[in-house]
């Protein structure tokens, strides 16, 4: 995963961090749950330098047993809340953003 977000340059993510939109989502309440959760960060260590393949296959395993934990409209709620970052990502980051999300389904 880290690499998901090494296509930004310094002056790419100074844009993109000083922007409102930006700024609305990392105030976000819903945004800073997910970020601060444990469950989040252990996901971050636990991945860190796998395989796409590995990631995704761990995903959909992942979001079956979110759905039967949330149910079917809360589970999608998060998922929207995800999307929301798709408009600070680079076209390529965009491509692998839907590709994972795809591999939730």
């Amino acid at each position: 995963m880290s690499r998901f977000f090494k296509s930004f340059d310094d002056n790419g993510l100074n844009k993109v961090t000083e922007s409102k939109e930006f700024k609305d989502i990392a105030n976000d309440k819903n945004v800073n749950e997910l970020i601060n959760n444990e469950q989040f960060k252990e996901f971050k260590e636990k991945y860190n330098g796998k395989s796409e393949d590995e990631i995704l296959r761990d995903a959909k395993n992942m979001s079956k047993k979110l759905k039967e934990q949330y149910g079917e409209e809360e589970y999608n709620k998060k998922i929207q809340d995800l999307k929301n970052f798709e408009k600070f990502l680079s076209p390529e980051q965009k491509k692998k953003m839907k590709k994972f999300l795809d591999g939730l389904k």
